[in-house]
């Protein structure tokens, strides 16, 4: 049903370790065969012989500017932040439905049942946490222009924030009595709140992503920072979330792995005849793990030693099971008759892509999955990618 698992993995052991365990998860629901994934590298695409892997050239190699954001958190996770959300987008834009998910996740029931039963009233459906939303667990269909906007606005924030801080000032007035380095939060979960804010309430809000950031917290060592408390843009945040309360609305959904059990759920309206919903925890749950949920992600366990603690504690830490990845094989020299015949197959295919229509797309990606063992494929569909 051109459905798609997005996943992304960095190039660490532990995140390896952790991206085999997921792939192990998902394959008990038979869905394995779904996930597309993302790596920091063509090298650590080679590392995972057993599973479709993509790199792309637009991953951050280094910090893109000063920030204190930058300074004190970056890591692979924040090279994945803008390409993760603007792949969404496109292969949305493409015809898919795609679920994006961190690999810290237990998979107990087959997700796709329930969410397509929402997904005939809301475009998008996001995990829900403190604030509003967590973006470990996005899932977004083709939908309305409003619900492409909230796609491709994440994934330009993002951009924004990471490779042009100076624009702070601009957006956060009080930023201009400061010094740079400014914080420039750049994390993608609270982009995307501030983002699912603007698209209900029709007014572009920066003002939890950013302005918030801005001003004084245990992270900001700007020493003129002001007291986010004592601003006028702390209390027009309260206001916005008072607003965001007042237009959401009740609808209720079907748990079809629990006999048909119906549980109530919340829409946050983003046109006439679509909407962001806020999934319930028997689609995708915050810990403690229960069997009676699809998806439980493990946000709350701080660490990977953490995770897998708690993974081994309710018997689902098995990252050397069915999904395990198989020992490397040597690739194929550049000028031997196997390599030609797999590029020569890969452009044929990738020509059908461009020409076919949305039902076939999918057939031939994974086609192309078997082929992707050849370097040069990688970025041709890459490109596939970022031309259509």
């Amino acid at each position: 049903q051109n459905e798609v698992i997005f996943m992304a993995t960095g190039p660490d052991a532990t995140s390896l370790e952790m991206l085999d365990n997921s792939l192990v998860s998902a394959a008990s629901v038979k869905l394995r065969q779904n996930v597309l994934l993302l790596a920091d590298s063509l090298e650590t695409c080679e590392g995972i012989p057993s599973q479709p892997c993509y790199w792309s050239s637009r991953i951050l190699a280094n910090p893109p500017s000063d920030t204190m954001t930058t300074r004190k958190f970056w890591d692979w996770r924040f090279k994945f932040y803008f390409i993760k959300k603007l792949y969404i987008a496109r292969l949305v834009l493409a015809g898919f439905g795609v679920l994006q998910i961190d690999t810290d996740t237990v998979w107990q029931h087959d997700p796709f049942p329930m969410i397509r039963l929402m997904a005939a009233k809301s475009s998008i459906v996001v995990m829900r946490d403190m604030g509003l939303v967590n973006a470990g667990i996005i899932f977004a269909r083709p939908g309305s222009p409003a619900a492409q906007r909230i796609l491709d606005d994440v994934a330009w924030r993002v951009q924004l924030m990471q490779n042009h801080p100076e624009v702070i000032p601009r957006l956060v007035p009080f930023a201009a009595k400061l010094q740079p380095p400014y914080y420039g939060n750049s994390d993608d979960q609270s982009l995307l709140n501030d983002v699912i804010t603007s698209a209900v309430l029709h007014n572009a809000t920066f003002l939890g992503s950013t302005a918030r950031y801005e001003a004084k917290n245990k992270y900001n060592s700007n020493p003129n920072a002001p007291v986010w408390d004592s601003l006028s843009e702390s209390k027009l945040q309260i206001q916005q979330q008072r607003q965001l309360h007042r237009k959401s609305q009740s609808a209720h959904v079907q748990i079809p792995w629990v006999g048909g059990k119906s549980v109530r759920y919340t829409i946050l309206p983003i046109s006439g005849d679509d909407s962001v919903a806020l999934a319930p925890r028997a689609l995708f749950a915050h810990l403690p793990y229960s069997e009676a949920n699809a998806i439980t992600h493990l946000t709350a366990a701080r660490g990977f030693k953490a995770k897998v603690r708690q993974l081994k504690s309710i018997n689902k830490w098995n990252p050397a099971g069915l999904g395990s990845p198989a020992p490397h094989a040597a690739a194929p020299a550049r000028d031997s008759p196997i390599l030609a015949h797999k590029e020569a197959m890969a452009e044929e295919l990738l020509l059908r892509l461009s020409r076919g229509g949305r039902r076939q797309q999918l057939g031939l990606l994974r086609s192309l999955d078997e082929l992707a063992a050849p370097s040069l494929l990688i970025p041709k569909f890459e490109m596939h990618l970022l031309l259509h």
